[in-house]
């Protein structure tokens, strides 16, 4: 049964060090399939990554604007107290026909992203004039040294007072004669007669602005030149102005979409989520599995019933009283007279009986010789063992005292018992017990 027990308990840490390798193997799995949380995208005004907008959210709010990021285009009626800006135009149909609406009402529409087709806008098919530039340093510099597109002729009244614009990437418009217009003139050599970085549409009874690169106004651009005034000079007017940062509804969602919509909070909880729960549900599973199967079938192992060292000499002794092994008998006599001699003078069990004969005589008073004739007497017949049983008594007393002779070397006399049973009686008696 130890083998047994040893062998299934070598095959249960074999299949939990199995379970653990397949949880291992699958927490793997879920990280190669799930995906980290989006980072912000580009021109988002909740990002302060550089390309985000954070900056010019704090530029306008410095400036005295109610800023507000949204997917909800403001109505009509906002149009004397708000303005739009469109960042990047991702927004869809109904988003943009909101806008068109709210410029048509009387309402102030700027666009920065020169690929939009709200502003009028040629793009460089169409005559537009590419221009870009990377800044000579991260030092801070006046606007003079780090305009790439100077103000040339401009005839929008809020933006005469600038200097000069730092476009990254972007293009100038073409425009006519007499379209307002402002940054005509690059500093980079590019022959843009009749060109400009800023051009303004009407459009019903209001007006939408396009500007020719959104990148100048995300937060490791927006610092440059006159980037950021530009800004608060076409969206903040005056003090408590609202300005509406429409985002597309094909960026990320913000925290004021949550809870809106028909979506229940379960389709709210991520998929890797619910991928997590599964793969720690299999992984339980498995590892109680594990756990839990044994080899082979229940085996029932009986108790053996103890039995007394009393009751197993009586019935020893019985079994050679009925088989009339008296020479047997007396060989075990004196071999435990032998061994507790030996333990009681430091003999060797295997020493010759002349040692502890000599060794008996020498501490115990004893007649040299007799100890060794003792020891090599035999019984032949129950008249003989009981003169033995008699004689080892006898030295046993001399050797060890009087209360040292063990029981079961002792006859035993029941008051009941007649003393007519004989010597063959006492012999057996003797034995027995």
């Amino acid at each position: 049964m130890a083998r047994s027990a040893g062998q299934g308990g070598g095959s249960g840490g074999v299949k939990a060090v199995g379970a653990m390798v397949f949880v291992v193997v699958m927490s793997f799995v879920v990280l190669l399939l799930l995906r980290a949380s989006p980072s912000s995208e580009p021109f988002d005004p909740r990002s302060g990554q550089p390309d985000g907008a954070r900056g010019l959210v704090l530029t306008l709010q410095d400036a005295g604007a109610d800023v507000d990021d949204t997917r909800d285009v403001p109505s009509t009626d906002q149009v004397e107290s708000a303005r739009i800006l469109v960042l990047e135009d991702r927004l869809d149909d109904e988003q943009r026909d909101a806008v068109l609406d709210f410029a048509e009402a009387g309402g102030v529409v700027v666009v920065a992203d020169p690929a939009s087709a709200l502003h009028g806008g040629s793009d460089a098919d169409g005559g537009a004039v590419e221009i870009s530039a990377q800044p000579s340093t991260s030092e801070r510099r006046d606007a003079e040294e780090e305009t790439n597109v100077a103000l040339g002729r401009c005839s929008i009244a809020a933006l005469v007072e600038l200097r000069g614009v730092f476009v990254p990437s972007g293009v100038l418009f073409p425009v006519g004669p007499s379209e307002e217009q402002c940054f005509t003139d690059p500093t980079s050599g590019v022959r843009a007669d009749s060109h400009s970085f800023v051009i303004v549409r009407e459009f019903g009874d209001g007006l939408i602005v396009g500007l020719g690169d959104n990148d100048a106004f995300v937060n490791r651009s927006l610092r440059r030149a006159d980037n950021s005034g530009l800004m608060a000079s076409l969206l903040v007017p005056t003090a408590g102005s609202d300005v509406s940062i429409v985002i597309g509804r094909g960026v990320s969602p913000t925290v004021r979409d949550v809870g809106s919509g028909e979506d229940t909070l379960v389709d709210l909880v991520p998929a890797w989520v619910w991928m997590s729960l599964v793969v720690g549900a299999v992984a339980f599973v498995v590892f109680a599995v594990s756990r839990s199967a044994r080899e082979g079938r229940i085996l029932s192992e009986p108790v053996t019933a103890p039995i007394a060292g009393s009751e197993l000499v009586s019935a020893t002794g019985n079994l050679m009283q009925r088989a009339g092994h008296a020479s047997r008998a007396g060989w075990l006599l004196l071999s435990r007279l032998h061994r507790d001699l030996c333990r009681a003078h430091g003999i060797d069990v295997n020493a010759p009986l002349a040692d502890l004969d000599r060794a008996v005589a020498e501490r115990s008073g004893v007649a040299p010789g007799e100890t060794e004739y003792l020891l090599r007497r035999t019984a032949p017949d129950n008249r003989a063992l009981v003169d033995l049983t008699a004689t080892i008594d006898r030295l046993r007393t001399q050797v060890f005292g009087d209360d040292s002779a063990p029981h079961s070397a002792r006859p035993r006399r029941s008051g009941s018992e007649p003393e007519r049973r004989g010597s063959t009686d006492s012999t057996d008696e003797r034995v027995t017990t």
